[in-house]
């Protein structure tokens, strides 16, 4: 069962899920307000003559759907007053869908729901592990205290700056659809750049915009894997599609990756072409701006200092200091 197949068998399960859930309130409140019943009966009986009387097209149809619709509301409305009296949401005895957009199908129409987009990105790259970590690492759970407000180098403390980042990456996430902007995060490691990465993608994530994080050695593998995957291309292009076009991709440890001719060239055609279609991206890495400089091309290095907005991360490491280590 290739991804695809395996998800929309998901959306099936979730939809009987979601009936059976329905079925059930009904019982329940059926056997304790038999008017809920009635109203539901008339309500299929409504929506039947209703569509007769469109079929029928005789000369007072109209007046008559008109009629039959005022009846349907006046129905809605004491059946959402006897749920409100009995202390149950107006809307308990509607179906739940886990997507309210595609009613979990999938589809908008003829096109892809937001949902299903993250679904077979998730599928593809194994994003689980993504959202292991952004349950704990999300700007609620961030914390300024961990860093030093001493002066440091002669510049602001490093909680100083920390803020600054920190209030830019919400207002990035916030406002992602109304800027073009790429994030660079350079500085040592345990400062605090993955977190930060972890927290826009899920603030992006619940928004419903589409996310891919890799490594930068696992999206140069991930390319390579489907480029010369020959028995399965059909897939590789899908996989690779999604890569180029998701709404944003997050490459951390830049810097990390075998230094080889052909990973030099996944990275330039990665950042070349979602910067040419004007897709957002976002690079972490532990190099300083002159270890980058050396270890890439110009023609990489030009691309990500002429198009990234860059911060760097300083002071001790946050993840020492969570275990009292320093």
């Amino acid at each position: 069962m290739n991804n695809i197949q395996a998800i929309m068998k998901e959306y099936e399960e979730a939809r009987e899920k979601s009936k059976r859930e329905l079925e059930s309130r009904k019982e329940e409140l059926y056997a304790k307000l038999s008017r809920l019943k009635e109203i539901d009966d008339e309500m299929i009986n409504l929506s039947i003559s209703i569509t007769k009387a469109v079929l029928n097209n005789t000369g007072d149809h109209e007046k008559l759907v008109e009629d039959l619709h005022k009846k349907q509301t006046d129905l809605k409305v004491e059946k959402a007053e006897i749920l409100t009296a009995n202390e149950y949401p107006k809307d308990y005895l509607q179906i739940k869908y886990n997507c309210k957009k595609c009613k979990d199908t999938g589809y908008v129409g003829l096109e892809r729901c937001n949902c299903l987009t993250q679904k077979l990105i998730a599928h593809q790259y194994k994003q689980f592990k993504l959202s292991h970590r952004i349950a704990q690492e999300n700007f609620d759970n961030f914390n300024i205290n961990y860093y030093s407000d001493e002066l440091m180098d002669n510049r602001v403390s490093p909680r100083e700056n920390m803020k600054e980042i920190y209030f830019e990456c919400i207002k990035y996430a916030q406002e992602f659809d109304n800027h073009g902007k790429n994030l660079l995060f350079i500085g040592r490691p345990g400062l605090g750049k993955t977190f930060l990465c972890n927290s826009i993608a899920k603030s992006l994530l619940d928004a419903g915009k589409s996310v891919i994080y890799q490594s930068s050695p696992d999206l140069i593998d991930l390319v390579r894997k489907f480029k010369f995957d020959f028995d399965n291309e059909e897939a590789g292009d899908e996989a690779l599609k999604d890569v180029y076009e998701c709404d944003l991709l997050i490459i951390d440890d830049l810097g990390t990756e075998l230094n080889t001719q052909f990973s030099g060239l996944v990275i330039y055609n990665m950042l070349n072409k979602r910067l040419t279609d004007n897709k957002k991206m976002i690079i972490s890495t532990n190099l300083d701006v002159d270890e980058i400089m050396k270890a890439y091309s110009e023609r990489i290095s030009s691309r990500i200092f002429g198009n990234f907005d860059m911060f760097e991360f300083y002071g001790e490491d946050i993840r020492l200091k969570m275990h009292d280590i320093i």
